[in-house]
C-alpha cells in the first residue's frame, strides 16, 4: 500500500466531506459501471490539459462545468478500435492493426520505448499477456476488482478509470484501455477506480457504489 495514495486520499475525501457531505465521492474508490451505459471518451491528455493535473490524481474530484467539448465517439480510439477487432472479430492481433500502432508509437518515442515495449517480440509478448488476462476473466465469469487481484491494493487505484458527467454518465477517461475493452464485452458491470464527477452525478455515487 503506498503512503503517497493514502495521503492523497486523506486531503481529497476530508474536503469532499466537507463541501458535499458523508456521500462526497472519495478518492480511489471503487463504483460499478454498467458497460451499456457507456459511450464516449475523453483522452487522458486532454483532461490533464483542461484541468492542470493527471487523470488519476484527480480522482474524486468534483467539477462544476464538464469539458463536453472534449468528448469522442470510440471509435475515434485506436486501441479500443484494435481491441475490439481481435477479441469481438476475431482477427488477429496483427490484422486488428494493435502491432503496427504500437511499432510506430515506439518509432516516434523520445526514448524508444512505448507501454515498456522496444521490439516487435516485446509488442507481441504483451498482447499475448493481454489474451492471457482477457482468458483469466473469461474463466472467472466477471471483470476482478484490483483488490482481488493484490490484496495489498489501495482501494481501487490502478483499476479502469471511470469519470461521471453529467447526470452520471459513465465516461471513459483512457486510463487502463486493454481492460476496459475487455469489461466492454462482458456485458455486466466492471469495476473502476472513479475518476472525476460532475456535480449532478452526486447524486448517482451511493447506487455506483453497490456491488452487483
Amino acid at each position: 500500500m503506498s503512503l503517497k495514495y493514502q495521503l492523497r486520499a486523506v486531503w481529497i475525501d476530508a474536503l469532499n466531506r466537507l463541501r458535499y457531505g458523508a456521500r462526497a465521492p472519495r478518492y480511489a474508490e471503487r463504483v460499478w459501471i454498467q458497460p451499456s451505459a457507456c459511450h464516449r471518451y475523453i483522452e487522458a491528455a486532454d483532461l490533464a490539459k483542461h484541468l492542470g493535473s493527471r487523470v488519476r490524481q484527480m480522482s474524486g474530484k468534483v467539477i462544476r462545468q464538464w469539458p463536453s467539448e472534449l468528448e469522442q465517439p470510440f471509435e475515434n480510439h485506436p486501441k479500443l478500435t484494435y481491441c475490439w477487432n481481435h477479441w469481438r472479430d476475431g482477427q488477429d492481433w496483427q490484422e486488428a492493426g494493435a502491432i503496427e500502432f504500437m511499432l510506430s508509437r515506439i518509432a516516434v518515442s523520445p526514448t524508444g520505448v512505448t507501454d515498456h515495449c522496444r521490439t516487435p517480440a516485446d509488442v507481441q509478448a504483451r498482447f499475448d499477456n493481454l489474451d492471457g488476462i482477457r482468458e483469466d476473466v473469461l474463466q472467472r465469469g466477471r471483470f476482478p476488482s484490483r483488490q482481488e487481484l493484490d490484496p495489498d491494493n489501495y482501494r481501487e487505484v490502478g483499476g479502469i478509470l471511470m469519470h461521471l458527467g453529467p447526470e452520471g454518465e459513465p465516461i471513459f477517461s483512457g486510463a487502463g484501455c486493454h481492460r476496459f475493452a475487455i469489461a466492454m464485452l462482458m456485458d455486466q458491470p466492471f469495476p473502476a477506480q472513479l475518476g472525476c464527477v460532475h456535480t449532478s452525478a452526486l447524486k448517482y455515487l451511493p447506487q455506483l457504489r453497490q456491488v452487483p
